[in-house]
C-alpha cells in the first residue's frame, strides 16, 4: 500500500467519524423535542372527567383550583313576587301647557266683559226707569243700552263656549286627569310638577292581560341602554293613545325630569300581583352558554364540579331567578369556561378512541 492510498483511507475515516458525530449532535435535539412532546402529551392526557349515571363530573384539586383562578359563591334562598318588564316613552305636553295659557286668557277676557256688562246693566236699568217716568229719556237710548247688555252677554257666552270646547278637546286627547291641569285647583304634587317641568309625562305600555294600575301605584323606569338607578314614576290615568308598537295597554305616569328628556324610550319594571315563589338567584357571572343553552357549574365536595342547565325566563337585578337549584349550593363564578374546556377534551378523547 503506497503513501497516497494510505492518505485517502485516512481522510475517509476522518469523514466518517465527522458525519457520525454530526448525526449524534443533531439527532439529540430532535430526540429531546420528541421526548418533550411525549411528556406534554402525557400531561395533557391527564383525565379529569368521569361519568356517573350519565352525568359528567370534572375533578379539580384545590391546589389547581387556586392556580387556575376558579372561584365559587353560595346562592341563598330568595323570594320572587313577580315583575313585569315593558317599555315606555317620555311624552311632550306642549299642547296641554298651551291649552292652559289659552284657558287663562279666555277666563281673563270673560271676566273683563262681565265687569263691563255689570256697568252696562246698571246703565240700562237706570235709563229704563227714566223712560218709564214720563219719558225722561228716549226709547232709543233705552234700546241702545239694552243692545250693549245683549252684546256683553253674547261675548260672555262665546268665551264660555270656547272654554267648554277647549276642555272637551283636552279631555278627549289626554283624559280627564291630565285635562284638570288646565282648570284644576289644589292639584297633586306629581301633576303640578308637570306644569313647572320638574316632572315629565311617561306613557307606559303594559301587557294586555295586566290589571290596570291603581291610584297612587308606581313603576320603576330607566332610560334604555343607560346604567342608572331606576326612577320611581307615579300613576296618573289610562292613556288615550296607544304605543307606536301597538302592543299592550298604555297608561300615563309622572316621573322626575332629572334624567329624562322628551322622546326618550325607557325600560319599565312593574310589580306583578302573581303569588310569590321561592328559589335562588343565579349570579350573572356564573352563567356560560353552550349549544344555545345557559349552564352553571355546581361545586360538590372539595374538588368535584357538575354542569347544570338553568332557566333565564325570569331576570332580576342580580341575575336570574331559578327554582331547580337548592339554596346554599356552591356555584362557580370564575373559571367556569375552564371547566367546560376540560369536558370538551374528555368528549374529544372518547370520540377518537371510538
Amino acid at each position: 500500500m503506497n503513501k497516497k492510498t494510505t492518505m485517502i483511507i485516512g481522510l475517509q475515516a476522518i469523514l466518517i467519524v465527522t458525519l457520525f458525530w454530526m448525526l449524534v449532535f443533531y439527532g439529540k435535539d430532535e430526540f429531546d423535542i420528541a421526548l418533550q412532546t411525549e411528556k406534554e402529551e402525557e400531561i395533557e392526557s391527564l383525565n379529569r372527567v368521569t361519568e356517573k349515571q350519565g352525568i359528567s363530573i370534572v375533578t379539580i384539586s384545590p391546589a389547581v383550583q387556586t392556580n387556575s383562578g376558579i372561584k365559587t359563591t353560595r346562592v341563598h334562598a330568595a323570594t320572587y313576587s313577580g315583575e313585569i318588564k315593558s317599555f315606555g316613552n317620555v311624552v311632550a305636553i306642549d299642547s296641554l301647557i298651551d291649552a292652559k295659557t289659552q284657558y287663562t286668557n279666555l277666563r281673563t277676557e270673560s271676566t273683563v266683559i262681565q265687569s263691563t256688562s255689570e256697568n252696562n246693566i246698571k246703565q240700562y236699568q237706570r235709563l229704563k226707569a227714566l223712560n218709564a217716568d214720563d219719558k225722561n229719556v228716549s226709547d232709543k237710548a233705552v234700546q241702545e243700552a239694552l243692545a250693549l247688555v245683549n252684546a256683553d252677554n253674547a261675548k260672555i257666552q262665546a268665551y264660555d263656549q270656547q272654554v267648554k270646547n277647549l276642555l272637551a278637546s283636552m279631555k278627549l286627547k289626554w283624559g280627564e286627569a291630565l285635562a284638570s291641569l288646565i282648570n284644576g285647583d289644589n292639584l297633586p304634587v306629581h301633576l303640578q310638577s308637570l306644569l313647572n317641568r320638574r316632572n315629565v309625562l311617561v306613557q307606559v305600555s303594559l301587557p294586555i292581560n295586566t290589571p290596570s294600575p291603581e291610584p297612587g301605584s308606581t313603576v320603576r323606569i330607566s332610560p334604555i341602554n343607560e346604567n342608572v338607578q331606576p326612577i320611581t314614576a307615579i300613576y296618573i290615568s289610562p292613556a288615550s293613545q296607544g304605543d307606536a308598537s301597538g302592543l299592550g295597554k298604555t297608561y300615563y305616569f309622572s316621573a322626575p325630569a332629572d334624567l329624562l328628556r322628551i322622546g326618550m324610550r325607557v325600560n319599565v319594571e312593574a310589580a306583578s300581583k302573581a303569588p310569590s315563589s321561592n328559589g335562588i338567584v343565579v349570579p350573572n357571572n356564573a352563567v356560560i352558554w353552550y349549544a344555545g343553552t345557559p349552564w352553571i357549574y355546581l361545586k360538590q365536595g372539595s374538588d368535584h364540579f357538575v354542569r347544570k342547565p338553568i332557566s333565564t325566563d325570569t331576570e332580576v337585578d342580580a341575575g336570574w331567578f331559578n327554582q331547580n337549584i337548592k339554596a346554599e349550593s356552591e356555584v362557580v363564578i370564575m373559571g367556569a369556561q375552564l371547566l367546560l374546556s376540560e369536558e370538551f377534551k374528555y368528549q374529544i378523547k372518547n370520540e377518537n378512541e371510538d
